[in-house]
């Protein structure tokens, strides 16, 4: 019988969750687990923030697991962590790491991408995460990014311009995604404009014009 992605996610997690109770937190042996686990998340787009976090606690607490050809599990969780945005997840994972790790070429590269998020510098990172495979193959990246684009737009904008809009949302295949994205996060098109605020700021405030009686008005006018 072929278990799905879903179950085997689920039997993965179990696995993890009996594994890091107590001391055996820390054991080496389960390092070979958690790399195929952090693998399987990449290629199948699930998420497990302690058992990714407990790759570079080993990492942190027995170097000699450590070495140059082991930075990719490093990179994997990193990418990982910086999909949760705008949760802290990836200033934590990075907090783990080592200085070698740190000076790692591609380690750089993910750090500037990290930063041109977090600076909301949309347009140069659409063009910045072209140049490394492991942000374009990492299923689920680009709509983690998307919805923290969404997440970010909300906060900062009512009206915003559908050609601006479309360059901080990256490069699109199809126009259904972009319908998608607006769908989801209740966005109003209206010709070249996408209101992207909450609806409530939508509603026009009515003017209050309040009406004195000509008896009462009198009495104050004649006071001047």
């Amino acid at each position: 019988m072929v278990m799905d992605a879903l179950a085997e996610f689920k039997e993965m997690q179990e696995e993890a969750f009996y594994s890091m109770e107590g001391l055996s937190r820390l054991n080496p042996e389960k390092l070979d687990f958690y790399i195929d686990y952090i693998k399987f998340q990449v290629s199948h787009g699930f998420y497990d923030p302690d058992a990714n976090l407990n790759i570079l606690k080993l990492y942190q607490f027995s170097p000699e697991l450590y070495s140059r050809s082991c930075v990719g599990n490093v990179h994997m969780v990193l990418v990982k962590a910086l999909m949760q945005l705008p949760n802290s997840d990836y200033v934590l994972c990075r907090a783990q790491l080592s200085q070698d790790m740190i000076d790692d070429p591609l380690t750089k590269k993910i750090d500037e991408v990290a930063r041109l998020l977090e600076t909301c510098q949309f347009p140069e990172f659409w063009n910045v995460i072209q140049e490394e495979k492991i942000f374009t193959t990492t299923v689920g990246f680009v709509e983690a990014v998307r919805n923290f684009v969404c997440f970010v737009l909300k906060l900062t904008y009512k009206n915003v311009e559908k050609d601006f809009l479309m360059q901080l949302l990256g490069p699109m295949t199809d126009q259904a995604i972009f319908e998608d994205l607006a769908e989801k996060n209740n966005w109003v098109v209206t010709g070249d404009t996408v209101f992207v605020g909450e609806k409530e700021e939508m509603v026009e405030q009515k003017e209050i014009v309040e009406k004195m009686p000509i008896d009462v008005v009198t009495p104050i006018l004649a006071i001047r």
